[in-house]
C-alpha cells in the first residue's frame, strides 16, 4: 500500500487527483492533507475520508506515516516542498509549472540525482504528455508517415481560469497562460523532437479585468496570450500559441497539434480522440494502411483512433504505477528543467529573440519511452 500525503487541496485536487486516488483503493491511500484554510481543509478531509489534516507542512513531515507526496500548491512554493520531499526520501508528484526559476529547477535536479544514489524515489513532474496518443504521434513521425518532419504548430486555450484568482497574480503563479497552458504544448514539442537549441517569444495581455466564479474581480498582472517559437537541432521549427481569451471554459480546453512534413500532414489533439494523417502521394504504410479514409480539414486523410481518454491511465494511476515499478529515472525532471528554461526565457525583457538554450536531456525514440 502506497500512503499518500497532499500539500494543497484546490480545484484540480477535488476534480481529479483525489477522486483518482479513491479509484486505486487497495494500492494507494490518501492519508494526510495539508492546507492553510481550516474550514476548507476539514471539508476536504470529510469529503475524501482523509484521517489526518495539517496546517503546518513541516509538522506533517515530522509525524511521517506516508511515503509519497502530492505538491498541489501554487507554483511559488513548489521548490521548497519538493526539496523537502526529496530530502526525506518521498516519492513526489508536483503540479505544473515545476518552479519559478531555472536555478530552482536545476537545484531540484541535482538534489534528485543525489537522492537516487542513496535511496531511489519516483519523481513525477506534470504535465504528463507521454500518453498513448503522444506515443502514437511520435511513432508515426519517426517511421516517416509524413516524410521528413519539418515543423510543428500547436494551439492550446480556453476563456481563462475562473475558480481561483491566484492564476492572475505574478507573485503566486510566476506567470500567466504560458505557465498554465502553454507548458503542455512546449513539453510535447520538446519530448517529440528533443531539446530545443533556440527560441523566441512574445507575451501580451488582452484583458485588464477578470470575473471569478464567486462574482469577485481581479486585475491580472500576467499575460493571457503567448507565442513561443522553438528551433531544434535537426532544423525542425515549432510554434506554440497559448491563450486565455477563447470561448471555452477552463474545463473544456481546446488542444490541437499539427505536424507538417515533406510528404504530408498529421493532426492530433482532436476532440474525437483520433489522429488524422494526409499524404500528398496517397502512399500509406504500416498501421495506416488499413485505417478508414475520410476528409479532414480539407484533405483526404487516414483516421487512426487512439482510444477514448477515459481508457488512458489517470495521472494518479500513472504515478502509482511508476512507484510500484521502482521508476527512479530522472529524465522527466530533466525535460521539465528544459521546459522551464524555455518558458521563463519567454518573460525576459531584452527583446523577443532570447536566443540560445543551455539545458538538455537525452532524446528517446517512441519505442523506447
Amino acid at each position: 500500500m502506497i500512503r499518500v500525503a497532499a500539500i494543497g487541496h484546490g480545484d484540480i485536487a477535488h476534480r481529479r487527483h483525489f477522486p483518482e486516488l479513491q479509484q486505486l483503493a487497495g494500492r494507494a491511500e490518501l492519508v494526510a492533507v495539508a492546507g492553510r484554510d481550516p474550514g476548507r481543509l476539514a471539508a476536504t478531509a470529510k469529503a475524501f475520508g482523509v484521517p489526518r489534516t495539517y496546517s503546518d507542512v513541516e509538522k506533517m513531515f515530522a509525524e511521517d506515516g506516508f511515503n509519497a507526496v502530492l505538491v498541489l500548491t501554487p507554483p511559488d512554493s513548489h521548490a521548497a516542498y519538493c526539496q523537502l520531499a526529496i530530502e526525506t526520501g518521498k516519492h513526489v508528484l508536483v503540479e505544473k509549472p515545476l518552479v519559478g526559476s531555472l536555478q530552482d529547477a536545476l537545484d531540484l535536479l541535482n538534489a534528485l540525482r543525489k537522492r537516487q544514489q542513496v535511496a531511489p524515489v519516483t519523481f513525477f513532474p506534470l504535465p504528463h504528455v507521454e500518453t498513448t496518443e503522444f506515443r502514437t504521434v511520435a511513432r508515426l513521425i519517426e517511421t516517416g508517415a509524413i516524410g521528413k518532419a519539418t515543423s510543428l504548430e500547436c494551439h492550446v486555450g480556453h476563456r481563462g481560469p475562473t475558480h481561483a484568482s491566484w492564476f492572475y497574480r505574478h507573485d503566486l503563479a510566476g506567470g500567466g497562460v504560458l505557465l498554465d497552458l502553454g507548458i503542455y504544448q512546449v513539453s510535447a514539442a520538446a519530448a517529440l523532437f528533443g531539446p530545443a537549441s533556440r527560441m523566441s517569444a512574445l507575451c501580451s495581455r488582452c484583458f485588464d479585468q477578470r470575473v471569478m466564479d464567486d462574482g469577485s474581480t481581479v486585475a491580472p498582472d500576467v499575460e493571457d496570450s503567448a507565442l513561443v517559437n522553438l528551433w531544434f537541432d535537426d532544423r525542425i521549427a515549432a510554434t506554440v500559441n497559448a491563450n486565455w481569451n477563447g470561448f471555452l471554459s477552463h474545463h473544456h480546453t481546446r488542444l490541437r497539434g499539427i505536424a507538417i512534413g515533406r510528404e504530408g500532414i498529421l493532426q492530433f489533439g482532436v476532440a474525437d480522440n483520433c489522429i488524422y494523417v494526409h499524404r500528398a502521394d496517397g502512399q500509406y504504410k504500416g498501421e495506416l494502411e488499413e485505417t478508414e479514409q475520410v476528409d479532414f480539414d480539407g484533405y483526404p486523410s487516414r483516421r487512426l483512433p487512439v482510444g477514448p481518454a477515459t481508457a488512458e491511465p489517470s495521472i494518479m494511476e500513472t504515478f502509482i504505477n511508476r512507484i510500484e515499478a521502482g521508476d527512479s529515472d530522472t529524465r522527466l525532471l530533466e525535460i521539465q528543467v528544459h521546459v522551464m528554461e524555455i518558458l521563463l526565457n519567454a518573460y525576459r525583457d531584452d527583446g523577443p529573440d532570447v536566443g540560445r538554450l543551455t539545458t538538455g536531456f537525452a532524446h528517446r525514440p517512441a519505442n523506447q519511452r
